[in-house]
């Protein structure tokens, strides 16, 4: 028997309940500092911002930028991913992971996915480049591995392949920042790394934000020059080469290093519920698999649901938000036809059946328990008439 439904409701996400911890006179003192001494665009709380991912990721150099689009963009900016390039990306995962390569007018090469981790394949991005290389029309560039859910991609052999092939690999982490991969955090693991601040990631601004880390001190510059325009740090007004807007402003840099402060145990919080819906959940629920030696931010908990859509209609009946996270993958959309030339079963089979449930640090156990037990209870009937 199930038990009653919580006494509050249950939240997918709680983008609000860190307020409470940190206190919200914090974040109005840091406002207040802000526009005191009027440096609204990129001032001194976002280099401070820098200093304190740069350390806490282990890189040399951290570049805050206005959304985590924005890092992807000047990532490939700084590689000088133009036209004529191939970028190797994961299909099943949010759309701007391939919308800053067609940004930068490059071509979009799409790879499937492991049916377990959910993230890139190792094996069939062999495939894709030995593909592009027998059509002889594109120069091998550059690889972009999403951290889908927060789970770290098999970095080991996507930058072996990589490499081997005359090619960077950029991690995505705009959902895995505080995820670790063999001993090294996120930001610290590809040849650079761009991540996201949006409200919902695991370390959250309260709007758009994002970030870009390398350890090379010249892809460094060429971030920050591209994120002004392409500015020289010579002269302000000679723009040397093509680049965007994309600074951070300072109220969403002093709201992060507001949420810094409780990020690690937040971190602790996730894998603690996460453990819990691993050891308690039915096995009729498929488990995204995280790596030996890695640890998963957890940006969303995702199973997956042979009948995703009749789970989904049931937990929401029961008052348990939950989300398909992603529905289609990215080039099966209107806008990235062009490049679908590659068969995904995995990607495509992923979006039928994958289902977020609730995940966020301030979820209570009366919740968690419901979760759980509700899901179990349609897993039950399931088995029942299979039997």
């Amino acid at each position: 028997m199930m038990t009653n439904k919580p006494s509050k409701p249950i939240n997918l996400f709680d983008v609000q309940a860190s307020q409470k911890v940190i206190g919200q006179e914090n974040f109005l003192k840091a406002f207040e500092t802000i526009l005191n001494h009027g440096g609204y665009a990129q001032g001194p709380e976002c280099r401070e911002l820098d200093e304190k991912l740069a350390a806490y990721s282990g890189t040399q150099y951290c570049s805050t930028c206005g959304s985590g689009t924005d890092a992807l963009t000047l990532a490939l900016m700084a590689w000088d991913v133009k036209p004529g390039d191939a970028v190797f990306v994961s299909s099943f995962t949010f759309v701007a992971s391939a919308e800053c390569v067609a940004i930068v007018g490059a071509t979009p090469i799409f790879v499937d996915s492991d049916p377990n981790t959910y993230t890139m394949d190792p094996k069939d991005l062999e495939k894709a480049i030995a593909n592009v290389k027998k059509e002889g029309k594109l120069n091998l560039k550059a690889v972009i591995a999403v951290d889908i859910f927060g789970n770290p991609c098999n970095y080991d052999e996507i930058m072996k392949i990589a490499h081997s092939n005359g090619m960077k690999v950029l991690s995505d982490a705009a959902q895995s920042y505080g995820s670790e991969y063999h001993g090294k955090r996120a930001g610290n693991i590809a040849d650079m790394t761009a991540t996201s601040f949006y409200p919902t990631k695991p370390l959250a601004g309260y709007g758009d934000g994002g970030a870009v880390f390398t350890n090379n001190v010249a892809e460094n510059d060429l971030v920050k020059s591209c994120r002004v325009h392409g500015m020289s740090p010579e002269d302000h007004y000679d723009n040397v080469r093509l680049g965007m807007t994309g600074r951070m402003n300072s109220f969403q840099a002093a709201v992060i290093l507001q949420k810094l402060k409780v990020f690690e145990q937040e971190l602790k919080d996730r894998y603690t519920i996460a453990k819990r819906y691993d050891d308690g959940l039915d096995a009729y629920f498929g488990k995204q698999k995280i790596l030996d030696n890695c640890k998963s931010a957890y940006a969303l908990y995702t199973i997956t649901c042979e009948d995703r859509d009749e789970l989904m209609a049931y937990l929401k009946e029961n008052g348990i938000p939950c989300g398909a996270y992603y529905p289609r993958p990215v080039n099966t959309q209107t806008a990235y036809a062009k490049w679908n030339t590659r068969s995904l079963p995995v990607c495509e089979k992923l979006a039928k059946t994958v289902l977020s449930i609730p995940m966020h640090p301030y979820l209570d156990k009366e919740s968690q328990d419901y979760v759980i037990e509700t899901m179990n209870a349609f897993a039950a009937k399931k088995n029942s008439k299979a039997a």
